[in-house]
């Protein structure tokens, strides 16, 4: 089942019951027994009374126990809910795909705020650190600077040496807590706002010890509650931009692959290659206005076809959305998931890049 549980109106409990009424209604038609329509009740009571702005819920059931449950960092296009013997979890894998774990900085020459934000969906962020350095206002620069380094008219040379000194090892000390935050996390980017000499400092100090993944400058910072609004309102639009630069570069991949028979496009196509487990990486669209129907077994979890006499005893074939029974296969054979965007926006079609060539 999958519901908008978003809390960010003044009568959000009343809309998420009606949402919920009409999914138990459905369900109730489809067979579901009263036990886990009752405790899936109770799980969108108990999960959405402590959680706040727009999401949702992705919650599994049978026999009158919740199997698992989810918070969906965006609410689902629709309410949905099915009653079959595999879960419905395109919605929530595409959900965590569009995430990425991801540290960000809010950074000055002698304070910063260092956050860490995993793949899951939270409340927060997992980690918070605040660092204050050292400033150059009221020390003595030639006790720091040692002898010779008095130059210039009145010392304004050295002085403005032992500033910039102060500031790389300032921005040396943020660079270790974020590499610890970004192993804490397992980061795919780290965005930084702020003071632009800081920044360019820190990326000196990350590059030291040869940290892989992306840095990226946003705007916004510390410079008071506006900033930091700011900063974490251009961080989701960074974050969606490279999302979007990832799967762009997937996407350039698959076309690659396609042309040297590394991967199959179009659902019937992978098929074949799910049940003999050749997938490397399954790729599925969102959008599900087209999505097919296909045969799966409870016997045979890898198996998935349009053609049910493939699958042995009809008292074990089951039907349902291509989907599910192709992510349940994926899953048997070790393969990872993706979703297919092209530049941004949902697709219906599917394919897969594949172990060894056809």
């Amino acid at each position: 089942m999958h519901l908008d549980t978003s809390r960010d109106t003044t009568d959000a409990d009343r809309a998420i019951e009606l949402r919920w009424r009409h999914l138990r209604d459905e369900l109730a038609e489809l067979g579901t027994d009263e036990a886990t329509l009752d405790a899936l009740a109770e799980a969108v009571v108990e999960r959405t009374s402590r959680a706040f702005g727009s999401h949702g819920q992705a919650l599994f059931a049978s026999e009158g126990q919740i199997l698992d449950a989810h918070t969906l960092a965006v609410p689902p296009q629709r309410d949905s809910a099915t009653w079959m013997p595999v879960p419905d979890v395109l919605p929530l894998v595409v959900d965590r795909d569009r995430r990425v774990p991801y540290v960000l900085v809010a950074l000055d020459r002698v304070h910063a705020k260092v956050f860490g934000y995993p793949a899951h969906p939270t409340h927060g962020a997992v980690s918070e650190d605040e660092l204050t350095g050292e400033d150059a206002r009221g020390m003595d620069v030639e006790a720091r600077g040692g002898p010779g380094n008095r130059s210039g008219y009145n010392g304004r040379f050295a002085n403005k040496y032992v500033q910039q000194e102060l500031w790389r090892e300032n921005t040396a000390a943020v660079a270790e807590r974020v590499r610890e935050a970004v192993a804490q996390v397992d980061a795919e980017v780290i965005l930084v706002g702020g003071d632009d000499e800081a920044i360019s400092y820190l990326r000196d100090n990350l590059g030291e010890r040869r940290l892989t993944i992306p840095v990226r400058h946003i705007s916004g910072g510390r410079g008071g509650t506006g900033a930091q609004e700011r900063l974490h309102e251009t961080a989701e639009q960074a974050l969606r931009e490279f999302v979007v630069q990832k799967h762009d570069a997937f996407l350039a991949e698959y076309q690659e692959k396609l042309a040297h028979d590394q991967a199959v496009k179009g659902t019937y196509e992978t098929l074949p290659m799910l049940s003999e487990k050749r997938v490397e990486i399954l790729v599925l669209g969102a959008d599900r206005s087209q999505e097919p129907h296909l045969w799966g077994s409870v016997d045979e979890p890898s198996m998935v076809t349009s053609n049910p006499s493939k699958l042995g005893s009809p008292d074990s074939v089951f039907k349902a959305p291509a989907s599910a029974v192709m992510l349940r296969s994926a899953v048997m054979g070790h393969a990872a998931f993706t979703e297919m965007l092209d530049h941004g926006e949902p697709s219906g079609e599917s394919g897969a890049t594949l172990r060894f060539p056809k």
